[in-house]
């Protein structure tokens, strides 16, 4: 009779550690022999960041070359799709004699998700499980019933060598020679580019419903999120008088381009008071809003769909209390957590060739409206209209046509001073006052643009 263990795992890369927890396996069980089976895409993990399946195989032959009771197993990364324990089982019971009695270890970390595996009940009847834990360590009792196998407490982890790996520093001590070696001829783990890293976080945050403004921020993040599985992302654009029809135009034509699955909702900020009476943070009421609508689409998709905003690094520095409503909401910012900002999203907007990679920062038409401002739709419209004129006349990119109190003033960055002439500004006033009569007055601001400025009050 064969006693055979199955030692599963990412194996990203295979170190010291993964050896000794192995050979005190063996020791304790009195295995014949014990199969490393590096996983193809884990169902409950992320697989962001795995190296190709066959590097990982590769790296484990070269550890484990001369330790004849070990043995590399590619079941999985041979297998397409989700890779699931219970399918690797029934492979390998086809392959070995029925007497075969096979152990499965379990790492730890890992026992508290072993009832949500695929076919459990059966698994559990198929195999046995073992326990691996470190020396010393004191771990919660989940599968109390099962055996726990004392292994060298040696304070190593796969993270641990690709850190070391990304920043290049020598990983000699942590995992053995021929797999370093290997490692630095294929170039693995080496510092992740700005769309490996975004790409990184996408595939880590599956199913998801992306918030999509018609930004190059979410616009990009979008795209890349549906070009790596689409049938895990929807796009939900919201529209309302504070959304400049340009940017619904912009979404909904990319949209068809790309094939998304596009969700196009009615957030109801315009039914909200707190909303209305724009106080300085308008926009926690205007996110809240929104993320409710977007919970609703999330709730009717299968598994649990976590919504995502576009937001970058760079908004950090800013007052931004949209942020503090995305995170009540649950909301994840991927840009943020790979570190990016908006130079790096323009970067990689470049490198896919997406036409809107110049596309310069619009943030919402409520943002044109001074602190203590009433938020209506025909202002909204004034705003809208005036920037779109100045835009047409002059070819100037970044303009704001702000309201305060019955005033329209127009600012521009310095260099574009000089085009907002008087007859233009009269221009502007009149095609302001087409929507809302209650402007009385435009002109240019005495200072140039400044992102926020129409934010009163807001913390510095």
């Amino acid at each position: 009779m064969l006693r055979l263990g199955l030692f599963g795992g990412a194996f990203n890369p295979i170190h010291q550690g993964h050896l000794l927890a192995a050979q005190a396996a063996v020791e304790a069980l009195g295995l014949d022999r014990l199969l490393f089976i590096p996983s193809g895409s884990p169902p409950l993990k992320g697989d962001a960041g795995l190296v190709a399946g066959e590097h990982r195989v590769e790296m484990i032959r070269r550890a484990i070359a001369g330790a004849p009771t070990f043995e590399a197993c590619d079941l999985e990364v041979r297998r397409e799709g989700k890779s699931f324990t219970i399918d690797t089982v029934r492979a390998l019971k086809s392959l070995y004699p029925a007497d075969t009695e096979m152990t499965f270890l379990l790492g730890a970390d890992c026992a508290h998700r072993l009832a949500r595996w695929k076919d459990i009940a059966e698994l559990r009847k198929l195999v046995s499980f073992a326990i691996l834990a470190r020396a010393g360590e004191t771990a919660p009792e989940i599968e109390p019933d099962l055996p726990r196998i004392e292994t060298p407490n040696v304070p190593l982890s796969s993270t641990l060598l690709r850190e070391r790996l990304e920043s290049g520093r020598s990983i000699a001590a942590e995992t053995a020679p021929a797999v370093a070696a290997y490692i630095a001829e294929h170039g693995l783990y080496r510092a992740p580019s700005p769309r490996a890293r975004i790409e990184r976080a996408l595939l880590d945050i599956r199913p998801r419903v992306i918030a999509c403004s018609g930004g190059i921020d979410s616009l990009l993040l979008a795209t890349l999120a549906h070009r790596l599985a689409s049938s895990e992302t929807v796009v939900a654009h919201a529209v309302s008088p504070a959304v400049p029809e340009e940017a619904t135009r912009r979404v909904v034509s990319w949209a068809e381009q790309e094939g998304w699955r596009l969700e196009i909702v009615r957030s109801g900020e315009f039914a909200d008071e707190r909303y209305l009476s724009n106080p300085v943070n308008r926009c926690y009421f205007c996110k809240s809003n929104l993320y409710a609508a977007l919970k609703d689409i999330a709730a009717a998709l299968p598994g649990e769909a976590i919504l995502l905003s576009g937001a970058n690094v760079d908004d950090l520095g800013e007052y931004r209390p949209g942020l503090d409503a995305a995170s009540e909401n649950g909301v994840r910012h991927p840009w943020i957590e790979a570190g990016l900002a908006k130079a790096d999203i323009r970067a990689i907007a470049r490198e896919i060739g997406a036409p809107f990679a110049e596309l310069p920062a619009s943030p919402c038409l409520a943002s044109r409206l001074y602190t203590g401002v009433r938020v209506t739709p025909e202002r909204l419209r004034a705003v809208e209209a005036g920037e779109a004129l100045i835009r047409a006349r002059t070819g100037i990119e970044v303009v704001r046509c702000r309201v305060r109190d019955d005033e329209l003033l127009i600012e521009v960055g310095d260099a574009d001073r000089r085009h907002i002439t008087d007859a233009l500004t009269g221009e502007v006033l009149a095609v302001a006052r087409r929507s809302a009569p209650a402007i009385s007055a435009a002109r240019l601001d005495a200072e140039s643009y400044r992102p926020g400025r129409a934010f009163v009050g807001a913390p510095r």
